[in-house]
């Protein structure tokens, strides 16, 4: 998952107590913390692209260790479902990499919107 968000309970330096915030991670790192209850949000410089290609070759090089441990587990429907996939996979990554692709891009356009925002 190359965005995801999560909840933690952090002390804000604004409010001066401990309170209620949402981390936003791109590909494990932490690109932003924003505190919920007076929405004071600190940025952290992340190259998208990087993490984006990181991502996508992560996903590649254990693709094969993926497939080994699905026929560990079940040969014989890893044998039946492979003719399928192998002529499905590559619409799939297609898919899969331009939904990620726009999602950079929204977050990279998001970015640039709330620096503009706070020079303003």
């Amino acid at each position: 998952m190359l965005f995801h968000d999560e909840e933690a309970m952090l002390f804000c330096m604004h409010c001066q107590k401990e309170t209620l915030h949402d981390i936003q991670y791109m590909n494990e790192i932490i690109s932003s913390i924003e505190c919920e209850e007076c929405h004071n949000k600190m940025s952290i410089d992340v190259d998208a692209m990087k993490e984006f290609h990181h991502y996508l070759y992560e996903r590649m090089m254990s693709k094969p260790g993926r497939l080994t441990e699905e026929a560990r587990k079940d040969f014989s429907k890893f044998l039946s479902s492979m003719p399928m996939r192998l002529l499905s996979k590559p619409v799939r990554f297609s898919n899969e990499y331009s939904q990620m692709n726009k999602e950079v891009k929204n977050y990279v356009s998001k970015a640039k919107q709330d620096e503009e925002a706070d020079e303003e």
